[in-house]
């Protein structure tokens, strides 16, 4: 009792040490007076096709309250502008910096053209050739001009900013993201290492498939942490790569979770457990192969599977609460998995902008390695009790 009592305690050191460390780090005020977001001020315009566009409007301006996910009627129009102008804050390497956008794009501040991404248009699908990556656009801080205006170009359902918008330091900017990205580098390598580890021991168990389950989690866990960080498309970057990482992380991630849960702890009522990971594994697969076809099916599966996924997390509650009342395994597993479903409905509201966060800090990650954690634990002490018995 004393061994599991010590690794109880161990694992909520670990989570405690990382939310306290991360939630303070990132909340740190060194890098806010040379990085702000440029929430207001902004005014769109819509031009219906490529034949309409004649350049950067100079009358004809709307004003909106929200950037980004612009629901402001589109009309089945291919070209959004969008113009805001630059706060003098003195930036000696002033800077534009937006998280993700839809499809290809230019930024123009004044009349000059400063950064571009793909083409104008492109005849091949392009909705999502900018998401889940960041764009440094860095500035003149000579130019007589403090307009920045951002043409945007897609013939999918999708258009315009999908993340968050900040001026800022370039210096600044890259710094504080590395430092923001530290834990997710960290956290995302020994997620890979376990990955592999457990990978090792399904081999050596015998293609054990509880192993394999736990193998695709940590793996999963791994490339969802990794596709968040800002320095990933500095190591490698690739206009479709790290969607489909992106992609393999969230549309499989609650189907072996499922699974473990099934190998772990039984099927459940009618096998509804087993029933529930052979189903999402299938939809799944489906999507993914869709998605490596044409990348804007990612537009339309997207939605179901967080529709589907957050339909299973109510099931799994329902589920951990009875394991959570049944043995100790149960218990470390209810509290892994509270604690990654916690974390990540709380990225969910940040990031739809019904939590509102000056900076915007993502804790998913954190929850996903507490539940491998559990897990790895849960192993471990099985391993143990085998070990004993011979």
């Amino acid at each position: 009792m004393k061994a599991k009592a010590i690794l109880i305690l161990l694992f909520i050191f670990i989570i405690n040490t990382l939310f306290f460390s991360y939630s303070t780090f990132s909340q740190s005020e060194t890098a806010i007076p040379s990085i702000m977001r440029l929430e207001q001020g902004w005014e769109y315009q819509w031009v219906d096709s490529l034949t309409e566009d004649t350049g950067i409007p100079e009358t004809g301006w709307l004003s909106t309250d929200n950037v980004k996910e612009l629901d402001e009627p589109r009309n089945s129009s291919e070209i959004l502008y969008l113009r805001n102008t630059i706060p003098s804050n003195g930036w000696k390497d002033p800077a534009l910096f937006i998280s993700f956008m839809y499809g290809t794009f230019e930024v123009y501040q004044g009349e000059t053209l400063v950064y571009k991404y793909g083409a104008i248009p492109e005849t091949k699908t392009i909705t999502y050739k900018g998401y889940n990556r960041r764009h440094f656009i860095e500035l003149d801080a000579a130019s007589p001009s403090n307009q920045i205006t951002i043409r945007s170009y897609s013939n999918g359902n999708l258009i315009g900013v999908a993340g968050a918008v900040s001026i800022g330091s370039y210096s600044a900017y890259l710094t504080q993201m590395f430092q923001d990205d530290f834990d997710k580098i960290v956290i995302g390598s020994i997620l890979v290492f376990i990955a592999f580890t457990a990978l090792g021991f399904f081999f050596i168990k015998r293609f054990a498939g509880l192993y394999f389950g736990f193998a695709a989690m940590a793996l999963c866990a791994a490339l969802y942490t990794l596709s968040l960080s800002g320095s990933k498309q500095l190591i490698f970057d690739y206009s479709y790569i790290w969607i489909y990482v992106f992609q393999l992380a969230v549309y499989f991630r609650s189907a072996f979770d499922f699974f473990v849960i099934d190998k772990l702890f039984g099927p459940g009522y009618k096998k509804i457990v087993r029933r529930i990971w052979q189903l999402h594994v299938t939809l799944a697969t489906i999507a993914f192969i869709l998605s490596l076809v044409n990348p804007d099916f990612f537009t339309y599966t997207k939605g179901v599977f967080e529709k589907l996924s957050a339909f299973e997390v109510l099931i799994a509650f329902i589920i951990v609460i009875r394991l959570f009342l049944k043995s100790m395994e149960g218990k470390l597993f209810a509290l892994g998995y509270m604690a990654m479903a916690g974390f990540m409905v709380r990225d969910l509201l940040v990031f739809t902008g019904v939590l509102y966060l000056d900076r915007f800090y993502l804790l998913g990650h954190i929850g996903q390695f507490a539940l491998v954690v559990a897990v790895g634990i849960i192993l471990i002490m099985r391993h143990r009790e085998v070990r004993s018995f011979r």
